[in-house]
C-alpha cells in the first residue's frame, strides 16, 4: 500500500480581481477553495495515475474538517489526526489585469505532544512492504528529528520511506537510512553544504550518502533528473515543453516515483515516471498537478542516459 505524510495541510483560498485599489472596496470576479500539501498533492498524482493511497496528516477546526471533505470528495482515502488547533488558511489574491498574484499565509498550528504521539503511533501500524512518502518540514510543536524516527521505526517492517525534504529535516533523517531522497538541486546543496549549479557535480557529491540510502535522485526543473544507486546511475532529460507554471512539479515527481515503485518497475523506470509527472505538471496554470494522458505522452519521450 502507498502512503503519504502532510504535516501541514492548508485550505487555499484563490480570489480573482480585475486589479487590487488600495483603500477602496475591490470586487471579487471569482473565488475556489481547495485542499493543499505536499503529501495531499502526492496521494493526488498517485490517484490520477491510476493508483490508491492513504493520506496522513494533522487536521484541526472548521479548515480542516473542509480540507478533509474537499480531499473525501476527490476520491481521496484519508486517515488524519483531529488537533485542537485550526488548519490555516492561505488567500492567493490574482489580479487579472496586472498578471499579477500575492500569497498571504497563515501561521501554522502548533501540535500537542498528545497529538504527535496519536500520529506516530498511526504511522507505526502502517502494514510491511508498504511505501510512505514523507513531504515538507515540520510543523510547530515536532522535533526535527520526527522524520528520522519514523525512517528508523518502519525499517524494522521493511516500509520503504521516501523522504522529500530540506535542510535539518534532510539532513537527519537520511542519516536514519531511508529507502529513497528526493531533494531538488538546491536542497541537494544545502544537503552536501556546496552550491550546486551542474547537474554533472551531482554523482560524486551524493557518492557518501549512498552508504545511507538505497537510491537518490535529484531534481534540476528542465534539466531533468539525476537518479543514483550503487550500482546505478542514469541522467534523465525530458522533453522540451512549454512551461506554464513549475508550481507543483516537485510532488508530482514524487507521486510518479511513488506509483512506479508499487508498480514494481525497476529503477530506470522508476525514474522515467517521475520525470514525466515533474514535466507534465509544468503544462498546466498554476496549482495544477499533472494528467495522465500528459504523463504517458512525455514518458515516451524522456531520455535517459548512463552516467
Amino acid at each position: 500500500m502507498l502512503y503519504t505524510l502532510t504535516l501541514d495541510p492548508a485550505l487555499d483560498r484563490m480570489i480573482d480581481v480585475e486589479e487590487f485599489i488600495y483603500d477602496d472596496v475591490n470586487g471579487i470576479i471569482e473565488e475556489k477553495k481547495t485542499a493543499s500539501g505536499k503529501g495531499i498533492d502526492v496521494s493526488r498524482v498517485i490517484n490520477e495515475l491510476g493508483g490508491q493511497s492513504i493520506a496522513l496528516g494533522f487536521v484541526g477546526g472548521y479548515n480542516g474538517l473542509e480540507v478533509e471533505g474537499r480531499l473525501v470528495n476527490e476520491g481521496l482515502l484519508c486517515d488524519f489526526v483531529r488537533i485542537a488547533g485550526e488548519t490555516r488558511t492561505n488567500i492567493i489574491i490574482h489580479q487579472r489585469r496586472k498578471k499579477m498574484q500575492t500569497l498571504l499565509s497563515a501561521s501554522l498550528p502548533e501540535v500537542s505532544p498528545i497529538e504527535v504521539a496519536t500520529l506516530f503511533n498511526k504511522i507505526k501500524d502502517i502494514p510491511r512492504e508498504s511505501y510512505l512518502a514523507v513531504s515538507g518540514g515540520v510543523t510547530p510543536g515536532i522535533s526535527e528529528n520526527f522524520y528520522a524516527q519514523i525512517i528508523t521505526t518502519l525499517r524494522e517492517k521493511n516500509v520503504r520511506v521516501v523522504l522529500d525534504a530540506d535542510g535539518e529535516e534532510l539532513k537527519k533523517g537520511v542519516h536514519a537510512r531511508p529507502f529513497l531522497i528526493k531533494p531538488n538541486i538546491h536542497e541537494f546543496g544545502r544537503l552536501v553544504e556546496r552550491s550546486v549549479k551542474e547537474v554533472e557535480e551531482i554523482p560524486e557529491l551524493a557518492l557518501p550518502y549512498l552508504d545511507l540510502v538505497d537510491y537518490i535522485i535529484v531534481s534540476a526543473g528542465v534539466r531533468g533528473m539525476v537518479g543514483l544507486s550503487k550500482t546505478e546511475k542514469f541522467y534523465a532529460v525530458p522533453p522540451k515543453v512549454n512551461v506554464k507554471s513549475s508550481l507543483g512539479a516537485g510532488d508530482s515527481a514524487v507521486g510518479g516515483i511513488m506509483y512506479a515503485l508499487r508498480e514494481g518497475a525497476d529503477f530506470r523506470e522508476v525514474l522515467s515516471f517521475g520525470v514525466a509527472c515533474g514535466t507534465a505538471a509544468t503544462l498546466s496554470a498554476a496549482h495544477a498537478l499533472c494528467s495522465r494522458d500528459d504523463v504517458h505522452r512525455i514518458k515516451n519521450e524522456v531520455v535517459i542516459n548512463n552516467i
